[in-house]
């Protein structure tokens, strides 16, 4: 008996060590549509979640579109990094996205555009305050307006027409209005009163979409929401320049060295 006793707490010292370990999760949004194949798709949105189980901290950051990024399964040349799943899927994109911020991306989760819609309608809406005041379509269809600083319920419809708009400001703040609504579902899927959900979810993620997380290190975040801890967010910056005619984002060295000190796995 004595025995099994000392197996059991090497066992849970083990598990709790393995769980207590910070991971990398790389969120790709990809701009296919509704029963159209991912491959040959690029990432609309990257964002990049880092897990420190043992300080209860969630990191979160954007890397634009455009970023004139190092390409792995293109011999490594340079091109916008949203290309990277255009020529070699989920496997490049993470490729482009750990050479970038050289570290290691541990998991994945690939959606579509019709996933978001779903997947707020699923939770009944995520409320996120509107970072800008503007209009955004449903392609050409129903038109959806926000304010800034206003509480919106987001789902279906309004909550891709939130994350898809960047016309009237910029692409931060895009990749800005995106995190808010990932944000919101992890919050509410992690909440006690939004536990009801996470059946249906997980169901429907694991039969519609792309998602690589081991379910058991994924409840490493749940501390840091328990605790209503504050998600620290975090951009690259830079600016725009034409390169052979084609418009590149040129993100700063110390902002990419920032991120790099973040986010290291």
């Amino acid at each position: 008996m004595k025995k099994v006793f000392i197996i059991l707490g090497i066992f849970l010292v083990v598990l709790i060590g393995w769980l207590s370990v910070p991971f990398n999760i790389l969120v790709i949004g990809v701009d296919a549509y509704a029963n159209q194949p991912t491959e040959g798709s690029r990432s609309d949105g990257l964002v990049v979640i880092r897990v420190v189980p043992y300080l209860a901290q969630v990191k979160m950051i954007s890397i634009p579109r455009d970023t004139y990024a190092e390409i792995p399964c293109e011999n490594y040349k340079q091109d916008k990094i949203t290309h990277s799943h255009h020529f070699g899927g989920v496997q490049c994109t993470i490729d482009a996205v750990e050479n970038f911020l050289d570290t290691k991306i541990n998991y994945h989760v690939r959606f579509r555009f019709e996933d978001v819609m779903n997947l707020t309608n699923l939770i009944d809406g995520v409320d996120v305050v509107s970072n800008h005041t503007f209009n955004q379509d449903y392609f050409d269809q129903e038109v959806f307006h926000f304010n800034q600083g206003q509480v919106y319920n987001l789902r279906g419809r309004m909550a891709l027409a939130y994350t898809r708009h960047r016309k009237s400001d910029t692409a931060f703040k895009r990749d800005e209005r995106q995190r808010q609504v990932i944000q919101g579902i992890v919050k509410k899927l992690v909440a006690p009163s939004g536990w009801k959900y996470i059946p249906e979810v997980y169901g429907y993620a694991k039969e519609k979409m792309d998602v690589a997380v081991n379910p058991i290190k994924g409840l490493s975040v749940l501390p840091a929401f328990l605790l209503n801890k504050k998600i620290e967010q975090y951009e690259i910056t830079g600016d725009g320049r034409m390169i052979n005619g084609i418009w590149y984002f040129i993100p700063e060295e110390t902002s990419v060295e920032n991120a790099k000190d973040e986010f290291k796995n």
